[in-house]
């Protein structure tokens, strides 16, 4: 029987990066705000610092996050995010004051950003040379899979032995998450004697080094851009605030508990799926998919005044199918839009202005609720501009004319 190629377990590796850097670092974090507000006293708006310096910190980390790669590898660099991130669950468990809660979060920014994104996409770019989509919806489904189970368990740790020993608990999981990490990743196929993962023959030649397509320009990509930064509000705040947005119309807690764990479950099909659809039907209806699921899923927010189950499990489907347009899409418009020498610098360029998105529009869900006493219109302008930004890339796309349906 045939071994499978050793790019898969390079996948699972940095599926278990993003397993406890997005994942138990970031989208699972909203367990603990709550609790460390409470326990320490600090006010809401010194809960909101500690998230915003995180994000501060990862804009910051993603000024070097490339040139690191290139001096350490890949495999090292993402290794390393993984143990700040370790050593930031260390310094939020053993934190006594608010000055020791916003280092943690600092590292927890650094950790993100060096075991984010950006190195995923340049590992799975130097170990795939066809299913790549797929092998970015299954890497990126690990930070789903945290969402599914690690919210029960960190509840429960919390009830019965203290917000410390589980802040000092998942620090030492994350741990043994680095070292399972450094021990499947590889930076190149080289280094194992191996050729990219492709779905050839062994004796096909390499495909000729990528060039960017013809008519790219300056314009299109600050265009790009522009339209990363439009997804950064549904991405980041529009998801974090869906819990506040369902108990604020009267929805019960333990409904909104199940759906999130649902969300995380959802978020890991939605990834895989999408990954399928870049990789059979071509960019375009990719797009299609992702921005289409999410704008839904936005839609369906706003009606949460009208109540019922249907409306927040069909949204949080939707939600599930359409936030990998935060993951998955970024790196595919990198790889359509530049060449084999700049896919790094488009990659991270793409990963900072949805991040500077996320940091800015953070704020306004909380900013609209205060003067309107509903976050629904919050989420009526998430739906606004996520519209636009898949109106500007699909224009692009069009003029370029790439993104068709790869031959088979």
């Amino acid at each position: 029987m045939k071994r499978p190629h050793y790019a898969w377990m390079v996948c699972l590796g940095s599926a278990l990066v993003l397993f406890s850097t997005i994942g138990l670092g970031v989208n699972v974090f909203t367990i603990y705000q709550p609790e460390i507000i409470l326990a320490n006293g600090f006010s809401n708006a010194q809960g909101s610092w500690i998230t915003t310096t995180r994000s501060l910190f990862i804009l910051a980390a993603l000024l070097t996050v490339n040139q690191l790669c290139q001096r350490l590898g890949l495999r090292l660099v993402m290794t390393l995010g993984v143990v700040l991130l370790s050593l930031s669950y260390f310094c939020f468990g053993l934190a006594t004051s608010f000055f020791t809660y916003c280092l943690a979060a600092a590292l927890t920014g650094l950790g993100y950003c060096y075991g984010g994104m950006v190195p995923l996409s340049l590992v799975i770019g130097a170990w795939f040379r066809d299913r790549r989509g797929l092998a970015l919806g299954l890497a990126s489904a690990g930070s789903g899979v945290s969402t599914i189970f690690a919210p029960v368990i960190i509840t429960w740790i919390i009830q019965h032995q203290g917000l410390r020993a589980a802040f000092l608990w998942e620090g030492a999981f994350i741990l043994i998450t680095a070292l399972l990490a450094w021990k499947l990743i590889r930076n190149t196929p080289v280094e194992l004697g191996l050729e990219p993962y492709h779905l050839g023959g062994e004796d096909d030649p390499p495909p000729p080094p990528r060039q960017a397509p013809r008519g790219m320009r300056r314009s299109y990509l600050l265009l790009i851009l522009f339209a990363a930064f439009l997804v950064g509000g549904p991405g980041g705040p529009g998801f974090s605030h869906l819990t506040v947005l369902y108990t604020s119309e009267g929805y019960d807690q333990a409904l909104i508990a199940a759906l999130m764990s649902y969300a995380g479950l959802a978020i890991c099909i939605g990834k895989i799926l999408c990954g399928q659809v870049y990789d059979r039907m071509g960019s375009r209806w990719g797009n299609y998919y992702s921005f289409g699921s999410l704008l839904g899923a936005f839609v369906l927010c706003c009606l949460a005044p009208l109540g019922g189950l249907a409306l927040p499990f069909l949204s949080i489907t939707l939600l599930g199918m359409g936030l990998p347009v935060s993951a998955v899409s970024p790196s595919v418009w990198a790889a359509d839009l530049s060449s084999d020498s700049t896919y790094g610098k488009y990659v991270r360029s793409i990963t900072m202005s949805y991040t500077a998105g996320v940091l800015l529009f953070g704020p306004l869900p909380g900013i609209l609720a205060d003067r309107f006493g509903s976050y629904v219109p919050a989420y009526a302008l998430f739906a606004v501009t996520l519209a636009a930004a898949a109106l500007i890339i699909q224009v692009i796309y069009h003029c370029l004319g790439i993104g068709g349906r790869p031959p088979r």
